[in-house]
């Protein structure tokens, strides 16, 4: 069960990555601003994965896609 947590975690983030490069902003600074959290966050975020469900949903809500694409 941990393992799979872990993977969806790094999907998230794989996720999260593509998302920053498809949008507006150019860097994960530029998201990090905009989002309003620290760079170092953003890019934990990317390298590390993201494993808090709140997170997920706030940056879900935050480019306007489900949550579950995040996901997937």
């Amino acid at each position: 069960m941990e393992q799979t947590k872990r993977d969806l975690g790094l999907v998230v983030g794989e996720n999260l990555k593509r998302l920053i490069k498809e949008s507006a902003f150019r860097t994960q600074e530029e998201f990090a601003c905009q989002f309003g959290t620290d760079v170092r966050t953003v890019c934990r975020w990317v390298n590390q994965g993201v494993y808090s469900l709140a997170t997920v949903e706030q940056l879900a809500a935050f480019f306007k896609v489900d949550p579950l694409s995040l996901l997937s």
